[in-house]
């Protein structure tokens, strides 16, 4: 009989299994591919358009949410790739394995992969800041800002060398025997050997969004013009710089061009509304083949013999071809508007749409770390209750036939096992019973009057206080320090603990951890719990 109790307690701690594995990113649009690390997977998220959802960079290892760090609030969709930088050193210094971010809020920041801030840097923001990917050199990154190109220290974030550009939007660099070229908003394209001040320029047709594309000894370009696209192609001269688009090689193309590929010296495809198109340089001009007629506005991606892009579109799937023969691969997925593509993970593929719906698809899914990630249903009532009946079933057939001690004894493995599970339930209606907790208690008088009445979130770090007052009202602990991160452009790290969501880091600061207080209380339960009254003031601090 006490073994029956005992596998009653065990399927009830048991997480419950799925074959579908379905993630809904947190923190609003994804616009970016995600990144398979071993067993990690890490992707990103844009702020909603009406703010209610901070941008986030979120990491998943076997299979559950492992990491959280909320970036800062932005104008812009952020829409730079994450970049995985692996352990290295160079003249500036060492550095670990690192993610580097690039946020449109014009931050950029370099990970740990647990979460943790190895540096964070500002750049100059007109507008929107960073919407261009990293590029890595043996010794330096390269990050395109708004108005310049930079070379940095990956060891510290330091400036090793600078140089203006004209204004862009996702236009990162291209990197060839130490010499970057980029393009830009205004038609412009960009020379800069990294010892110089100043870089060089041609003009350009329309505006560049896209890294160049090396291609048979030149650039190949795929502009967005005022109605339509434009492929130009750029011969280097013997010093690297390039010269006046080749007439031979230019084309029209379809609206909203997407990130060229090349596909080895002589071939690439571009991409645009009109779909695919694969294209070989010949003297003369290119050799074009159409490969699928699907429009794809986002990167294009290519892995394991295969060419991956989505279809951007209300109902658009996936494109998925091999590169031999073009073949075409029906995938299964999320469908609707999107630019990520997608990406091998294990032996299946991790599709993800800008509404942030993230799936797996996989005939061996234990291959890839999201492969675990199972929907937790929670059956401790069931077998709390399960656990009650049998208890007072088996006490009363051991009290009647062997009196009263007797069914204590039958039925005390089935109440421990009730006792074990209704706890948590108990432990939030006990910390309900607490004082009651007062705002004016903990009223900073440095905080502005207009924040008085609402809800006020305050982080104390070693530094001073970060507050924030006047925040839409949120509806638990959690809410309302995510909202407040995003508003005051704090990072946090938001990692899973046997309370749930819990804060382990702002600003990167650890220390002994994090506790919070509300309305001068401490929160006896978990963040995501703690409900919030109209009127609250939520006040983090080191323990």
């Amino acid at each position: 009989m006490n073994r029956l109790a005992v596998l009653l307690l065990v399927l009830a701690l048991l997480p419950s299994a799925s074959a579908a594995v379905n993630v809904q990113v947190p923190g609003g649009y994804v616009s970016t591919a995600p990144l398979v690390l071993d067993d990690m997977v890490v992707v990103r998220s844009s702020a909603t358009f009406d703010g209610r959802s901070p941008p986030a960079v979120v990491a998943y290892i076997g299979g559950v949410e492992s990491w959280r760090v909320v970036g800062p609030p932005t104008v812009q969709p952020d829409m730079a790739d994450l970049v995985h930088a692996p352990a290295g050193a160079a003249a500036c210094g060492a550095w670990p394995d690192t993610l580097l971010v690039a946020w449109s809020s014009g931050r950029l920041d370099a990970l740990r992969l647990d979460g943790t801030s190895l540096w964070s840097v500002d750049t100059e923001v007109d507008g929107w800041g960073l919407t261009a990917t990293p590029v890595l050199t043996p010794s330096f990154l390269v990050q395109v800002t708004r108005h310049g190109i930079e070379h940095r220290c990956l060891a510290d974030g330091s400036l090793l060398a600078r140089a203006e550009i004209g204004v862009g939007w996702r236009n990162p660099a291209t990197v060839l025997n130490g010499t970057s070229y980029v393009g830009d908003e205004t038609g412009r394209l960009w020379t800069w050997h990294g010892g110089e001040e100043q870089a060089t320029s041609i003009p350009i047709t329309g505006r560049l969004r896209h890294a160049p594309v090396p291609v048979a000894g030149g650039l190949l370009l795929h502009t967005q013009e005022d109605a339509g696209s434009a492929v130009a192609w750029h011969p280097l001269t013997s010093n690297g710089t390039p010269s006046n688009a080749s007439p031979a090689h230019r084309l029209l193309g379809g609206a909203a061009p997407g990130m060229p590929l090349g596909l080895g010296q002589d071939t690439a495809i571009i991409a645009d509304s009109t779909g695919l198109l694969h294209m070989t340089w010949t003297p003369e001009g290119w050799r074009t083949e159409e490969v699928d007629s699907r429009p794809v506005n986002g990167p294009l991606r290519s892995e394991e013999g295969l060419l991956l892009a989505s279809e951007n579109g209300p109902t658009g799937g996936f494109v998925v071809l091999d590169l031999d023969g073009w073949r075409t691969h029906e995938v299964a997925g999320p469908r609707g508007y999107g630019t990520a593509p997608p990406v091998v993970c294990g032996s299946g593929l991790l599709l993800v749409k800008d509404d942030g719906r993230m799936v797996v698809v996989d005939d061996h899914r234990s291959t890839c770390p999201l492969a675990s990630l199972t929907p937790q249903v929670d059956r401790s009532p069931a077998v709390w209750s399960l656990s009650l009946l049998v208890a007072y079933l088996v006490g009363a057939v051991a009290w009647k036939r062997r009196g009263a001690l007797h069914g204590a004894k039958w039925a005390s493995p089935f109440l421990l096992v009730a006792l074990v599970l209704v706890l948590p339930q108990i432990g939030v209606w006990w910390a309900n019973l607490g004082p009651a907790a007062d705002p004016d208690d903990v009223w900073d008088p440095s905080w502005p009057a207009s924040w008085e009445g609402g809800q006020v979130v305050a982080f104390e770090l070693p530094s001073g206080q970060v507050a924030i007052g006047g925040l839409s009202e949120a509806e638990t602990v959690l809410d309302a320090t995510m909202a407040a991160a995003a508003a005051t452009g704090l990072t946090l790290t938001v990692e899973q603990h046997s309370l749930g969501p819990w804060v382990t880091a702002v600003e990167g600061v650890e220390g002994q951890g994090w506790v919070v207080e509300v309305d001068g209380l401490l929160l006896g339960v978990g963040a995501a719990q703690g409900a919030l009254e109209p009127e609250a003031v939520v006040v983090w601090r080191l323990a």
